[in-house]
């Protein structure tokens, strides 16, 4: 045990001693903030409200390029020091939201969604800020909610709850501060399907590791998979087929879950693996992906859907057949090797 926790010592040493260089330990405690919102609205408004803040462990994200200079997804957040005003950190996102908004039930009524951005530990206090972006024009983006996150109010912060699922270690390159960190969650898998989701989750990840632009990077990536057993002979992430009226698009709808059971392995990316043989799919720019990979087309899953979480590509980047995607990236860059090792590059250089 003395030598297991000299160990941790001397790791945790070197991972501060690296982030003084870079200027991340400057700006920031080694910890994450989830963030989870009480998103609501409709086609036309929407309000967002602070549940709570938890604490995620460590932070695992990009600690040398803070500032993500890519403006993707539906909404982007800056963290801002509060006194200074200066720019610490930014990225995007799209929610399940800003998809449902675009439906003729979101003309017709109001609805709830509870959704969740993680951060790193700002030092000092700082102004947290979200912004719409309802255009390609990356500069037309307005202000949609505000918080300043106190450092005296510690009471906010809560611990993320620890659910201790099995876990399953794929691919390891190294330190995740330096990595592309992958986690795969099994949703719907029962104790006793363990071979089958360790078998769905390895056939992923060597169609995943085999594929370009990922296999010449494969040294940039850790691959980690969790189970997620079901809840009441239900899927604890509550995925399935027939989202907004699509029958073969497949979205969670328990966004704070799968965020809980993610933080049990280093992420920036997150596949959500459905025990389903139907033919379901689907993803959010960098929020997660969601599959049915037993009956899904290997290169769908790979080039369609996790490209939607990394670069927030647009469907009719792929194909005619569905344009709903409101970030459509595809408008700004045509080579889409090209823009995945931007991406890439944020989190590894």
């Amino acid at each position: 045990m003395r030598r297991i926790a000299f160990l941790l010592m001397i790791i945790t040493f070197i991972s501060c001693t690296r982030n003084e260089e870079n200027g991340f330990g400057k700006y920031f405690i080694d910890k994450t903030l989830r963030i989870n919102l009480v998103h609501s609205g409709d086609a036309n408004s929407e309000t967002f409200k602070l549940d709570k803040i938890y604490d995620d462990g460590l932070w695992y994200g990009r600690t040398k390029n803070m500032v993500n200079p890519y403006r993707l997804g539906a909404y982007f957040f800056e963290v801002r020091d509060l006194g200074t005003n200066e720019l610490l950190y930014s990225d995007g996102i799209s929610t399940v939201f800003s998809e449902w908004r675009l439906t003729e039930e979101a003309q017709k009524e109001k609805k709830i969604f509870y959704e969740s951005i993680r951060i790193p530990y700002p030092v000092k206090n700082a102004k947290l800020t979200m912004y719409k972006i309802d255009s390609l024009d990356i500069t037309d983006i307005e202000p949609v909610w505000e918080y300043v996150i106190d450092r005296r109010a510690k009471a906010l912060v809560e611990p993320t709850k620890n659910h201790n699922n099995r876990l399953l270690r794929l691919l390891d390159s190294g330190d995740p501060k330096e990595k592309v960190d992958i986690v795969i969650l099994g949703d719907g898998y029962t104790l006793n399907e363990i071979h089958k989701f360790d078998a769905d989750a390895l056939h992923f990840y060597n169609i995943f590791i085999n594929s370009e632009p990922y296999r010449d990077r494969k040294t940039d990536f850790n691959v980690h998979a969790v189970q997620v057993p079901p809840i009441e002979s239900r899927n604890s992430l509550n995925t399935s087929g027939g989202t907004f009226g699509h029958e073969q698009y497949a979205l969670a709808n328990n966004e704070w879950a799968f965020r809980e059971y993610a933080t049990q392995a280093p992420y920036d990316y997150v596949l959500i693996l459905m025990n389903d043989d139907n033919s379901y799919g689907g993803s959010l720019y960098n929020l997660y992906t969601t599959t049915a990979i037993r009956s899904q087309s290997d290169d769908y899953v790979i080039r369609h859907e996790f490209g939607h979480q990394i670069v927030g590509n647009a469907d009719k980047y792929y194909s005619d057949e569905m344009t709903s995607d409101t970030t459509a990236v595809s408008n700004y860059y045509y080579d889409f090797n090209e823009l995945i090792n931007k991406i890439l590059d944020l989190h590894t250089k």
